[in-house]
C-alpha cells in the first residue's frame, strides 16, 4: 500500500470517526437537556413522610 492509499485511508478513517463522535455528542447533549427539564408539579411535589413502625 502506497503512503498516498494509507493516507486516503486515514482521511476516511477520520471523517468517518468525526462523524460518529459528533452523532454521540449530539445524542448526550439531547439527553442532558431532557435530564434539565423542570419536573412536573406531581414529581416536584413535597414526597409523604413515612412514618417509622414501632417495635
Amino acid at each position: 500500500m502506497s503512503i498516498e492509499e494509507l493516507f486516503e485511508l486515514h482521511q476516511q478513517m477520520q471523517s468517518v470517526l468525526r462523524e460518529k463522535l459528533l452523532a454521540k455528542r449530539a445524542a448526550l447533549e439531547d439527553r442532558f437537556h431532557q435530564l434539565n427539564q423542570p419536573r412536573s408539579d406531581a414529581a416536584s411535589a413535597k414526597p409523604t413522610r413515612r412514618v417509622k413502625p414501632s417495635t
